[in-house]
């Protein structure tokens, strides 16, 4: 019985190690990738392409302000209630999105390989 239970926590601990290199690696991975340009779309359709190396700022219909510097792109204002896009972190590696749920705006970067868990 104690074999069994030593087994298990074994077992366990091996997948949990396995998971956390997995994750670190991706995070490692993610950052280390920069995309090339941020396309932003209104209600499912296409809005603007910009690049991401240059620094600007876009006024999306009135709905939020999204600013591009450093290479990170972000929302700075929005009208919505919940502002989650706003508090949302930068982004820059390809795949990433930035989604304003009521404005049915999303920021996604672009010009990489994008990276999937």
């Amino acid at each position: 019985m104690r074999s069994r239970l030593r087994n298990d926590i074994l077992l366990i601990s091996s997948i949990a190690l396995a998971a956390a290199l997995i994750f670190a690696a991706g995070a490692i991975f993610r950052h280390t990738k920069k995309g090339e340009t941020v396309e932003v779309t209104l209600g499912g359709e296409h809005y603007a392409s910009l690049p991401l190396s240059q620094d600007a700022e876009l006024d999306i219909e009135g709905l939020c302000l999204l600013k591009i510097e450093n290479g990170e792109a972000y929302v700075a204002e929005a009208v919505c209630r919940n502002q989650i896009c706003v508090r949302h972190r930068p982004i820059s590696a390809p795949g990433e999105v930035i989604i304003c749920l009521p404005g049915r705006v999303a920021v996604r970067i672009s010009g990489g390989p994008d990276f999937v868990v």
